[in-house]
């Protein structure tokens, strides 16, 4: 018998929270854990999506140079296994907010993220 997870509030709560967590200590060998089994990653749709963990990782390396003064997410909806955030990043130099939509598998291991941004 197949057990299928299903996405809820806590769970999605709880990825944010280690998400914001690893980013803020720019962890990015736990921020990268988090995509291992991402097949489609896409930051702004300005740019062409990586579909490779290893594009995955070489992204998250501009981290390491980032003046992180706050990192915010709010929930806005859960559907079946789709999560969309209301996310606020704010660096030394500016501030970008925007809408992730996360997909996940019935494992609930993150498959899809794709970011819509805009600085403020």
């Amino acid at each position: 018998m197949i057990i299928h997870k299903t996405l809820d509030y806590n769970f999605a709560s709880g990825w944010l929270e280690k998400l914001k967590k690893y980013w803020w200590s720019k962890d990015i060998e736990n921020a990268t854990s988090l995509f291992a089994k991402t097949t489609f990653y896409q930051e702004t749709p300005f740019m062409k999506p990586y579909t490779t963990f290893d594009e995955i990782k070489q992204e998250w390396q501009h981290i390491k140079n980032q003046d992180i003064k706050n990192i915010e997410f709010k929930i806005l909806a859960i559907d079946k296994n789709v999560l969309i955030v209301e996310w606020l990043f704010e660096r030394d130099i500016t501030t970008y907010n925007g809408i992730y939509e996360i997909k996940f598998d019935d494992n609930l291991e993150c498959i899809y993220f794709k970011s819509w941004e805009m600085e403020r």
